[in-house]
């Protein structure tokens, strides 16, 4: 099935990872941004909700240091975060005509119900404000223990907190494949999963660019999580701009479904 009734979601979260953020490891680019941006703004005047998740703040600190050794313990990655945040946010910001609006979350806020309540109620004044929410993990205050691990996991429990029906996961890859496809030119794209479960984890191939913490493995998971709660998932190549083809109701990558029968359906990927 490679129709998708965009129209019907209303309420959407958008996962954009440092990848796409900070494409050469160190500082902010345009390239991939810009597009996703415009469409965000395209989304708003569909009168779409829209959530934005985005990594990026410990390499935009890392390049504002011009530091060159890149083995950094957890304290220097929360100082680089710290550093970092105000340099991701003002680089989104010159992409909209829009206010924009910092949101830190840690694990804690998301998981003490008083804290994930108010929360909800900062996102919902947000888009009475017309702002646009743009989420990170709150790295100068969290433990590792305590940590999402990534920003795949925290737009999941986003997605959950916000009541969102769509989670947009941008990759540097076109989805989600059956063999790992730096490897295997045979393997073939996953275009639609009818419901995710347990079993799709082992579908978690995908050599991911290292620069990236989560990995196939960590959209997996976190697809699982919204699924799990009534929420669509699509992971898809955000440096190809795939998501502009839900404008066209097709299915830009891999799409999840939350539903009862398990069914997968793979597709010979467009290489």
């Amino acid at each position: 099935m490679n129709e998708i009734d965009f129209n019907h979601f209303q309420k959407i979260v958008i996962k954009v990872g440092s990848a796409l953020v900070a494409p050469d490891s160190h500082a902010c680019s345009a390239e991939y941004c810009l597009p996703i941006a415009n469409f965000i703004k395209k989304c708003h005047a569909a009168s779409k909700q829209v959530i934005l998740v985005s990594s990026g703040a410990v390499a935009a600190g890392f390049n504002q240091l011009q530091l060159v050794d890149r083995t950094l313990n957890l304290e220097q990655k929360q100082a680089l975060a710290a550093i970092g945040q105000s340099i991701v946010i003002r680089h989104w910001q010159r992409f909209f005509d829009q206010d924009v609006a910092q949101v830190l979350l840690t694990s804690d806020d998301i998981n003490n119900p008083k804290r994930a309540q108010n929360a909800k109620r900062t996102f919902a004044q947000l888009q009475t404000f017309g702002a646009i929410p743009i989420v990170n993990e709150n790295d100068t205050v969290v433990t590792e223990e305590l940590k999402f691990g990534d920003n795949d996991r925290l737009a999941a429990q986003v997605a959950l907190l916000t009541d969102a029906d769509l989670l947009i996961i941008c990759s540097d890859v076109d989805g989600v494949y059956d063999d790992n496809p730096q490897l295997n030119p045979n393997a073939n794209l996953i275009s639609t999963i009818q419901q995710a479960d347990a079993d799709i984890i082992s579908y978690a191939k995908t050599n991911i660019n290292p620069q990236s913490t989560g990995g196939m493995l960590s959209k997996l998971q976190s697809a699982l999580l919204a699924t799990e709660h009534g929420i669509h998932v699509t992971i898809c190549n955000g440096k190809k701009e795939a998501y502009s083809k839900l404008w066209l109701n097709q299915n830009p990558g891999s799409w999840l479904y939350p539903g009862t029968s398990i069914v997968m359906s793979n597709k010979p990927s467009d290489k």
